[in-house]
């Protein structure tokens, strides 16, 4: 039986006429440009039931659960038309209220504080902790 033998490859590197990437196409351009956009814009988007003064209902998608007066862990959406498609699925009375976010993806409470939905003050802060820091 005889023996193969592999012909070594020259890393691409080494291989001529390779040292430049090749144009993007326009469709590369255009989602590369939209990317971009994306990453620059820090709006994103909650949902919120907000029926009583005070009293604010924050949505998490992943639990399909409502966060009472903490939205901090509320889902965020990208997207507002994300938001609506979620918002439809969900009972009458809930809003899309647009905040923003950090350099590190964290929701800025004073994106959303003093906000009204309706007639309705948002609440940023759970009722508990708002009580303990009025005993201090």
């Amino acid at each position: 039986m005889a023996t193969v033998r592999k012909r070594k490859q020259a890393p691409l590197s080494q291989v001529a006429g390779n040292d430049e990437e090749p144009p993007l196409t326009p469709a590369q351009r255009r989602a590369l440009a939209r990317h971009v956009k994306d990453m620059e814009d820090r709006t994103r988007y909650l949902l919120v039931s907000a029926t009583l003064p005070g009293i604010s209902l924050y949505y998490m998608v992943q639990d399909d659960s409502w966060s009472f007066d903490d939205p901090t862990t509320a889902t965020l959406f990208k997207r507002r038309a994300s938001a609506k498609a979620i918002q439809a699925l969900l009972r009458p009375g809930v809003f899309v209220v647009p905040c923003q976010v950090d350099d590190r993806g964290r929701l800025v409470l004073s994106s959303i504080d003093g906000r009204k939905v309706g007639k309705v003050r948002l609440a940023v802060q759970p009722s508990w902790k708002k009580k303990r820091a009025a005993r201090r």
